[in-house]
């Protein structure tokens, strides 16, 4: 059979199983299980094996009960970075890379300014680390710079381990532990960047289906109103910034002035907050004294 009479097929499939997007997941796992990419398909439209065909119904079939695609498929690209994530770590998403790119333009920034100008490298923690995509996305911008990224999971920690590996990057490395806990005797840091828990509770069971049977929900339970995360990342936030030390932290949604005003209540200053392609607010930067 050939590889667009399949995608057709496995299209219909999933759409029969009620899953929305139909088009975009059939074509991934059905180039998957080929081994084929986007151009070569459509292009040459090959015949494709009895054996790829066996694994791609396996995959369909696991996709229509309810599965996330990335799961399947074992991976997501973030950056350009090829990211393994399974049962247990959260999926990066697209919004996940705008927060990342601000924070690479922070630095810029930060490794520009006085007293900084001549420096070639920062000290970076990344809260909540989970895969550990914006970790190493930062860290293969910045080769010079050091990044350091803890989560509570151990799940978590071993996922991000492994892309780093996979990633082949080095100046990164992922500690096991609750926030601030693991880096308690490290020296200071010049950047703190998070994408912490900040699903109300309440809010969890109205989840997809996708996120809420599968992804771990320690990973996005922020708490009676989202924002228990904010609170603990800025109380603790300037024990471990150099002066003049930046916060970027991604936002769920509608969550911009609450956060915004924990920020103020902790003493941060110049605070601003960035939308999405979507025109929500996502991203909020602060630092803990105005630039001199």
């Amino acid at each position: 059979m050939r590889v667009l009479d399949l995608l057709k097929s496995a299209t219909q499939y999933l759409e029969k199983s009620g899953v929305s997007d139909a088009v975009a997941d059939a074509e991934l796992l059905v180039l998957h299980a080929a081994g084929l990419d986007r151009m070569t398909a459509y292009r040459d439209n090959p015949e494709v094996g009895e054996q790829a065909q066996v694994e791609m119904l396996e995959l369909l079939k696991r996709r229509a009960a309810g599965e996330p695609v990335q799961y399947i498929v074992g991976s997501v690209d973030f950056l350009g970075l090829r990211i393994e994530a399974g049962r247990g770590v959260l999926i990066p998403r697209p919004e996940t890379e705008l927060v990342a790119l601000q924070a690479m333009r922070e630095m810029r920034s930060l490794l520009q300014a006085s007293p900084a100008r001549g420096r070639t490298s920062l000290r970076i923690l990344d809260l909540c680390c989970g895969s550990g995509c914006i970790s190493l996305a930062l860290g293969r911008e910045f080769a010079c710079s050091s990044v350091t990224g803890t989560d509570i999971s151990g799940t978590a920690i071993r996922y991000s381990t492994r892309n780093a590996e996979i990633n082949g990057i080095t100046n990164v490395s992922f500690l096991e532990g609750s926030l601030y806990e693991p880096i308690a005797r490290l020296p200071l840091f010049d950047m703190l960047i998070s994408n912490p828990p900040y699903i109300a509770t309440s809010e969890l069971d109205e989840l997809q289906r996708e996120i809420r049977e599968w992804e771990p929900l320690n990973a996005l339970d922020g708490g009676p109103d989202g924002l228990d995360f904010y609170r603990k990342i800025f109380s603790g936030a300037k024990e471990y910034l150099n002066k003049r030390g930046v916060v970027v932290l991604e936002l769920g949604f509608g969550q911009g002035s609450g956060v915004r005003e924990i920020a103020e209540k902790a003493g941060f200053e110049n605070i601003a907050i960035g939308k999405d392609l979507a025109g929500i607010e996502r991203i909020l930067t602060a630092e803990t004294a105005s630039a001199s």
